[in-house]
């Protein structure tokens, strides 16, 4: 079983603990496109997401633009640390592909990568 793989999907995500310096033992899986502060820690937002070129290309996502594409762990600050983003790439990959995110296309799935964090447009 693979620690994880290309495609944007939770069940893709990286399996081990991603976020262990935060207090947080929670895995790539429960991790995936979350953007709700305060559910793993106080005053912090905690996400893994699954970045394409496309997106690491764009203006759009300029103020929170990760290294390199891949699998990144994003953390953004509320309250005293508001306005405070830090993306750390977890996964270095040269390609991801697969439904990703929350805006169906018409096939009913989702563009890869496409969430509403790392805009794809």
């Amino acid at each position: 079983m693979p620690l994880w793989s290309s495609t944007d999907a939770n069940t893709s995500a990286p399996k081990f603990a991603v976020a262990g310096g935060l207090g947080v033992s929670a895995n790539g899986f429960t991790l995936y496109a979350n953007t709700t502060s305060g559910e793993f820690v106080d005053n912090l937002t905690v996400g893994v997401f699954g970045v394409d070129k496309t997106e690491i290309g764009l203006n759009s996502n300029k103020a929170n633009k990760p290294a390199h594409s891949g699998w990144i762990l994003r953390t953004e600050g509320t309250d005293g640390r508001a306005g405070r983003i830090q993306t750390e790439v977890l996964v270095a990959m040269g390609s991801m592909t697969g439904d990703g995110g929350a805006d169906p296309d018409s096939d009913g799935g989702a563009d890869a990568n496409d969430n509403v964090v790392f805009a794809n447009t």
